[in-house]
C-alpha cells in the first residue's frame, strides 16, 4: 500500500459507486486523504451516472483509526488546530450534502473519527470484529466533531456512554444502539450485503432517495457552523500540555 494512503472510486454498471480509503497505519486519516474523500463523495453527489455509494476500507482488520497520530502532534497553534479536526468535520458534512445515499461497510475496529463515518452512513453494515472506541477523553481532547452525527444515530444517552467512558464496545453493543443497521459474521458476507443493498438503492428514483435523505437529515442545516464551532474545541485542548503528553504516550506505545 502507498505508504501516503490510498483512495479509489470505481462505478459499477449498475451506478452503484464504490469509494475505498486505505493506509498503512491502521486505515488512519492524514490531511490530504481526507480531502480527497470529500472531494469524491461531492464528485458522486454531482454525477449523474452515480445512484449510490458503497464507502469501505481496505484491508480485513481495522475500518479507520481515526486521526493521523503525527499531525495531531505537530499541531502548534489554534488556527492549525481548526484547520486540522475540520478534516473530519468536512467528511461528515459531505456526507450529509451527497444527495446519492451513502452505504458504509465496516469490517474491522473503528476509533474516533472512523466512528463518525458510521454514524454519518445513511446506513451502515458491519462485522461482528468491528468494535468501536472513542479514546479522545482519554488524550484530553474530547470527540466533539463527530459528537453531533453520534448523538443523531445513537441518542444522546449511548454518545454519552461511549464518550465517557474511553473502552471498547463491540459491535453487537454498537448494533443495538442504532450505530450498526445490520452486522455479519465474515467479511464476504457484509461486503455481499453492502454490495446488494447498494445495488438496490441504486435502481430507485434519484429525485425520490435525495428527498427521503434530505428529510432523514432534518435539522442539520446549523452543523455547517456547529462542526467548525467544534472543530475550534479540539483544536485549542489538542495545545494543552495534557494532550500533548498523553499523545506522545500514545504514540510511544
Amino acid at each position: 500500500m502507498n505508504p501516503n494512503g490510498e483512495l479509489q472510486s470505481q462505478l459499477a454498471p449498475s451506478g452503484v459507486r464504490t469509494i475505498t480509503f486505505g493506509h498503512p497505519a491502521h486505515n488512519s486519516f492524514p490531511t490530504h486523504q481526507l480531502r480527497a474523500l470529500v472531494a469524491a463523495l461531492d464528485s458522486a453527489s454531482q454525477d449523474d451516472a452515480t445512484r449510490s455509494v458503497l464507502l469501505r476500507s481496505a484491508g480485513d482488520r481495522t475500518f479507520c483509526a481515526g486521526a493521523n497520530l503525527d499531525e495531531l502532534l505537530a499541531i502548534t497553534d489554534n488556527k492549525s488546530g481548526q484547520e486540522f479536526f475540520m478534516g473530519f468535520a468536512n467528511l461528515i458534512l459531505a456526507m450529509r450534502r451527497c444527495k446519492k445515499p451513502v452505504v458504509v461497510a465496516v469490517q474491522g475496529k473503528a476509533i474516533g473519527g472512523g466512528v463518525g463515518i458510521a454514524a454519518a452512513a445513511d446506513y451502515c453494515l458491519a462485522t461482528d470484529a468491528a468494535s468501536i472506541k472513542l479514546s479522545e477523553l482519554a488524550i484530553a481532547i474530547g470527540p466533539f466533531v463527530i459528537l453531533p452525527a453520534l448523538v443523531r444515530k445513537m441518542g444522546i444517552a449511548a454518545a454519552s456512554e461511549l464518550s465517557i467512558d474511553t473502552e471498547w464496545h463491540n459491535a453487537g453493543w454498537a448494533k443495538e444502539k442504532g450505530l450498526y443497521q445490520r452486522v455479519f459474521a465474515t467479511n464476504e458476507e457484509l461486503y455481499d450485503a453492502a454490495t446488494a443493498l447498494a445495488s438496490k438503492l441504486a435502481t430507485y428514483s434519484l429525485q425520490a432517495t435525495a428527498e427521503l435523505k434530505a428529510t432523514l437529515w432534518h435539522g442539520t442545516n446549523h452543523w455547517p457552523s456547529l462542526l467548525e464551532e467544534r472543530a475550534g474545541v479540539s483544536g485549542r485542548l489538542v495545545l494543552t500540555d495534557e494532550a500533548k503528553e498523553a499523545l506522545s504516550a500514545f504514540k510511544r506505545k
